[in-house]
């Protein structure tokens, strides 16, 4: 067996220590990493990967390092692939040190633990969640470590209502006990850290909370699923090595019941964060509203658009501060100037209490605490009691001192690390002041003896240099050696010449680097002494930088509001959704004042379900996007799109806009269509807001047209939420006459001659055609393919295939005619099964059994056995005939669009030939 080094033995013992972590372990200048840590580094890194020593196994060791002054670089490449990272530092000086240099893992990064700002998103927090199951329910906890933000809360053990939870804060990293493992499916997206139970342990969560916050702390009675989920997240992060939190001051309870709903389904499909396209911010609602002056505000603001409120109070109060500020141009733009100068505060201070915070950001700090007098004077006339109340929160009093402090003692524009040294002002120590003099008196010396030299020898290209190695020295190339003194003392021969050192030149060496070391060490000292200062204030800067958020936001929402020309939503408790004028924010800015406005109306009586009919590309999803949009605005206590608008505060919104595959899930469009809808029937209520577009297409026409009925029978009598269903199921407009709640409205659309014009108006009434080839055309289908088209769609009307119902046109055949399946048989009484039937139910019953795809129907009654094919024909064509029986053994399901019409074809023809 090979012997391995003590720097390699030292090396193996804190791999143990970090486990599945890649451990950059510091040796020298470099960080160096070893065996499948260094294959993963140089693969993620794209470094060189070289091998050392052998193991115990006589095996070359794989080896690759990166310079210790890159690791801000390099980090974030690791840990956004996946990883975690040790930091293993020397935490002697190697100079002072006995043998092996000590060293020690001083940190472990995880995607949730992140508080480099090299590698955070500034505008967005990065949260980790805890999550745990106790007796039914379910606790939760989301910690923005590099802010400080800690959140909690309990809900039923539902896996949709976690996922709703988990779609708000999207955290990067989540933890769980190993005993529940199924609580999270396939991860979320996100790094899944299983932990032992015993993290979890109550009596433990409770002493750690009580260890941190203290006596005075969140004891979270009667929540012990959410105590165990704090606790664990404190063992996690001191697992990390972050000890230094003081910045979590504070644990913030949160009812789910405060905000509206929105599931990870509906944030994409209304495009809120992220557009569909490349998930880029690029067209999503945040990046149309994101004009925040501060990266604190920018994280208020989607946080509000990612939890609007339910609160009419809470609505109606912020309501008042962005049209305060809207009617306010000049107060409004002074307030952004002032803003503009502030930093991220929050992180700011959390680095400041993790020991992480550089001299830079110390100057920041103080910048942004000299700008808040300004801006409390600016608020000094507010109205609105929200203002004022931020005033109070904004006033700085009581942070001057150390915001003085840090200006007597950092430099206006010090270097961004400690050890570049520069940062301490003159006149801040005397110590420091005079290593200062003796360093400038050491280096003229310095200066002054080269030129002395080379008056003396004559030598004029004679210089004093200096390097790590050897210190200062004098150097004189071979064509003047012959002019050397004798008493200069040779220390190195190079190529062109040689270096001497005298013994004056190292005597006032000793006294230059021994006042550059002190210094620089002194430095450090003071700067640090600075910082914790500092780090003692965090709780109030903390309220500050709260309030700046807010402060920021409210300004953004109104200058958005005046730019954009949106208008104060008003508040119902009437279930009423009316908008006159309604534009889709982004579309509308798009188009530059081409987008058409619609109006909506929906309530809780006779208006509750709009069904949409129109064609395609003619506006019916934006017009859905644009109710939904403007109603999550209305709630996070913005102005909306619209001319004028009454809300009634909905609890939930529901989409179901476009279709996708999920092929590396084994979900196909249909697939993901039915699950997506099956959660909306499992979990709206009469206060949702429910929109559905073109549910049913991904299957037959008869399959489709089936489930589409059915839904909006089931919503409109079971869940009566308000609901925009767009459908080109055109039968599903015959619903009107029969469920009270039922509306249709259609997208206008203008013929001339062959050509057609979407008019993009929303108006009442059912439309009975698609203009799919229209739309075919217009897509740059080639000519032949649209005609071909054209003459296929006027010979299935002309058959009646599909044929229309209700008020639509009805094409009339004279000779036979076909009668395809009945869609749903008579259905029997719910007298029978013990339910009451409602009048709704009860028509709506009725006009299924008249449903009839193609033929003509009589007063709703059917000729022959229901739920069968009926052919009429010759009267010498009876049951027995070879083509009946044919046909009722043809399975439909089973048929594609072009045999059954190949097969009707074929039936045809027998038929004119038989007659």
């Amino acid at each position: 067996m090979a012997k391995i080094s003590p720097l390699m033995d030292q090396y193996f013992g804190m791999k143990e220590k970090c486990g599945d972590a890649v451990l950059l372990f510091r040796m020298g200048d470099f960080y160096e990493t070893f065996g499948g840590d260094a294959e993963i580094t140089a693969r993620v890194l794209n470094i060189t990967l070289t091998s050392r020593q052998k193991d115990k196994e006589g095996n070359r060791i794989p080896l690759a390092g990166i310079p210790y002054h890159a690791l801000d670089a390099y980090l974030p490449k690791l840990v956004g692939a996946g990883y975690k990272v040790a930091i293993c530092e020397q935490t002697e000086d190697p100079k002072k040190a006995k043998g092996l240099v000590k060293r020690e893992i001083i940190r472990v990064i995880t995607p949730g633990t992140i508080i480099e700002p090299s590698m955070l998103e500034e505008g967005a927090n990065n949260y980790l969640a805890s999550i745990v199951e106790d007796d039914g329910k379910i606790g939760l906890s989301f910690l923005d470590v590099s802010t400080g933000e800690f959140l909690a809360t309990e809900i039923q053990a539902d896996s949709a209502k976690l996922s709703s939870e988990l779609a708000k804060f999207r955290p990067s990293e989540c933890i769980i006990p190993k005993s529940a493992d199924s609580l999270l499916g396939d991860g979320e997206g996100m790094a899944v850290q299983r932990l032992e139970d015993s993290d979890f342990d109550l009596a433990g969560a409770r002493a750690r909370l009580a260890d941190h916050f203290g006596s005075e702390g969140p004891i979270l009675t009667g929540m012990d699923a959410a105590a165990r989920a704090c606790g664990a997240v404190l063992a996690y992060l001191r697992s990390a090595h972050l000890t230094a939190i003081d910045h979590i001051a504070e644990i913030r309870l949160y009812s789910p019941a405060e905000f509206m709903v929105l599931d990870e389904t509906t944030l994409r499909n209304l495009e809120l964060f992220r557009n569909i396209r490349d998930r880029s911010k690029r067209g999503s609602l945040i990046e149309f509203l994101d004009q925040t002056s501060t990266p604190g505000g920018s994280r208020t603001l989607a946080k509000w658009l990612k939890m609007p409120l339910i609160s009419t109070e809470e609505i109606e109060g912020r309501l008042d501060v962005v049209e305060e500020l809207a009617a306010d141009s000049l107060l409004r733009s002074d307030l952004r100037d002032a803003l503009k100068g502030i930093g991220d505060l929050e992180r700011v201070v959390a680095r400041t209490s993790c020991g992480t915070a550089s001299p830079k950001d110390m100057v920041a700090l103080k910048s942004s605490i000299d700008r808040l007098p300004r801006i409390v004077q600016l608020l000094s006339d507010a109205g609105s009691s929200r203002l004022s109340d931020l005033r109070e929160r904004l006033d700085s009093s009581n942070l001057k001192e150390v915001a003085d402090l840090i200006g007597r003692a950092i430099r206006e524009d010090p270097p961004p690390t400690i050890r570049e040294g520069g940062i301490i002002r003159d006149g801040y120590d005397p110590e420091l002041d005079e290593l200062r003099s003796a360093l400038r008196d050491g280096r003229g010396w310095i200066a002054k003896m080269e030129r002395d030299e080379r008056s003396r020898t004559g030598i004029k290209s004679l210089r004093v240099g200096y390097n790590n190695v050897f210190g200062y020295y004098i150097e004189v190339t071979k064509a003047n050696l012959s002019a050397v003194p004798a008493e200069y003392i040779r220390k190195q021969t190079l190529a062109g010449g040689e270096r001497f050192i005298t013994p004056e030149l190292k005597e006032m060496e000793s006294k230059v680097l021994s006042a550059q070391e002190r210094s620089s060490s002194l430095e450090e000292e003071l700067f640090l002494k600075v910082r914790a200062e500092a780090a003692g204030r965090a709780r109030e800067i903390q309220e500050r930088a709260a309030a700046l958020g807010e402060l920021d936001v409210f300004v953004t929402l109104a200058l958005v509001a005046v730019e954009s020309e949106f208008s104060r939503p008003r508040l119902n408790g009437s279930g009423e959704i009316s908008m006159r004028g309604c534009r889709h924010p982004i579309l509308d800015r798009a188009m530059r004042g081409a987008f058409v406005p619609n109006d909506v109306h929906l309530d809780g009586v006779g208006n509750r379900f709009l069904i949409l009919t129109g064609p395609n590309m003619a506006g019916k999803s934006t017009y859905m996007r644009q109710i939904a949009l403007a109603v999550i605005l209305a709630q996070m206590g913005s102005f909306i799109p619209a001319a004028f608008a009454s809300i009634t505060p909905v609890d939930r919104i529901f989409t179901r806009v476009g279709a996708y595959d999920d092929l590396s899930a084994g979900q196909s469009t249909f697939m993901i269509e039915m699950t997506e809808l099956a959660k909306i029937l499992g979990s709206a209520s009469s206060r949702s807001l429910i929109l559905l577009d073109e549910i049913g297409r991904g299957t037959s026409t008869f399959d489709g047209l089936a489930i589409a009925w059915s839904i909006t029978e089931h919503i409109h009598n079971k869940v009566r939420g308000k609901t925009v269903f767009a459908t080109h199921y055109h039968q599903l407009t015959q619903l009107a006459g029969v469920l009270s709640g039922v509306k249709n409205y259609n997208m206008a659309v203008k013929e001339e001659g062959d050509s057609v014009v979407f008019l993009r108006t929303v108006v009442p009434g059912a439309t009975d055609r698609s203009y799919g080839i229209h739309v075919a055309s217009l897509a740059g289908v080639p000519a032949e393919v649209v005609a071909r088209a054209k003459e296929i769609l006027r010979e299935i009307e002309r058959e009646a295939v599909i044929e229309p119902l209700g008020n639509c046109p009805r094409s009339r055949r004279k000779g036979p005619k076909y009668t395809q399946l009945i869609f749903f048989d008579e259905p029997r009484s719910r007298s029978e099964d013990g339910e009451g039937e409602t009048d709704d139910d009860q028509g709506a019953a009725k006009m299924a059994a008249n449903v009839t795809i193609g033929g003509d129907q009589e007063d709703g009654n059917n000729t022959g056995d229901e739920g069968r094919f009926l052919v009429e024909g010759p009267d010498d064509l009876d049951e027995n005939s070879e083509m009946l029986a044919e046909i009722r053994e043809l399975d439909l399901n089973a048929v594609t669009p072009i045999e059954a019409l190949n097969r009707l074809s074929e039936y045809q023809k027998k038929l004119r030939d038989a007659g």
